[in-house]
């Protein structure tokens, strides 16, 4: 009995010097290379990745008997070691003047996470009872919450332009380069509001959204779509002293997965609440 619980304990010691060495080179690569390639992964890329990464999760989980790496990433030692890494990270980034969610560290410690959690779905998803439907809209919906931000970041698109008092349909990447919109945009109004050293304290620009009339103020943007956003950045003035604001349009196309999560984690709080943590049933 002894021998087992000292095994048990080396396996745990070994699977945390194991994650520590992956974050301590996540770190070294940070250094050396920079920031994680998200661009490369862009569609279809990202979904064989996810595939291959399911379908390993999927075989570990099935040689759980004689893995031990698999025995960790199922551990309560694991769950412990998951909640503190998304903790540091979260305020780090929340520290940091320019957070960046695509550093290795941050790339290492989702991916971990992640995977954790699915091993973890695979083994308590239904019991002899049946299916466990909080535990699957609750422990599914975070997965997915996270999962729709990570695997979807490749495909993320972000623009600017410049709105006129004319319609457009041009705008550009963060790079320079120019892209098509499949709607115009055209400037009916503009209110700036000054402090009485000249500095702008609040700004709002009444645009005209292929047809739509739409009011847009700075961190209030206009959600054309579940998976694109049209913010207001800045206003400026050209050389004749024509005013024109600029908004940014961001698209996600993952975004409406992000929100099936969060629905999902919703109705399996609110399951949990009805039912009550003591409640013995197939929920």
């Amino acid at each position: 009995m002894k021998t087992q619980m000292t095994d048990k304990r080396f396996e745990q010691l070994k699977g945390v010097c194991m994650v520590g060495a992956g974050v301590a080179l996540s770190f070294l690569l940070e250094l050396c290379w920079g920031c994680f390639p998200v661009g490369l992964f862009r569609f279809p890329l990202n979904i064989l990745v996810l595939a291959l990464w399911m379908v390993l999760m999927t075989m570990m989980y099935r040689g759980r008997g004689r893995s031990a790496c698999a025995r960790f990433m199922l551990s309560r030692e694991a769950t412990w070691l998951s909640l503190g890494m998304v903790v540091a990270i979260g305020i780090t980034l929340g520290l940091q003047r320019k957070p960046s969610s695509t550093a290795w560290p941050v790339v290492v410690t989702l991916l971990f996470v992640q995977s954790h959690l699915l091993l973890v779905i695979l083994r308590g998803w239904r019991n002899r009872r049946g299916i466990r439907w909080r535990f699957c809209l609750t422990h599914i919906g975070l997965l997915l919450a996270l999962g729709a931000g990570y695997w979807g970041a490749p495909d993320r698109e972000q623009w600017r332009t410049p709105v006129h008092p004319y319609p457009s349909n041009e705008a550009f990447t963060m790079e320079g380069e120019p892209r098509r919109l499949p709607y115009t945009l055209e400037l009916k109004d503009f209110v700036i509001e000054q402090a009485e050293n000249g500095t702008p304290t609040h700004y709002e620009a009444q645009v005209m959204v292929d047809g739509t009339m739409v009011t847009l103020r700075v961190n209030h943007p206009y959600a054309r779509t579940i998976s694109e956003k049209i913010y207001l950045v800045s206003f400026s003035t050209t050389p004749q002293g024509e005013r024109y604001a600029i908004v940014e349009i961001v698209r996600e196309p993952w975004q409406w997965l992000s929100a099936m999560g969060i629905i999902m984690l919703i109705a399996g709080a609110m399951l949990l609440f009805v039912q009550g943590p003591l409640f013995n049933s197939k929920f």
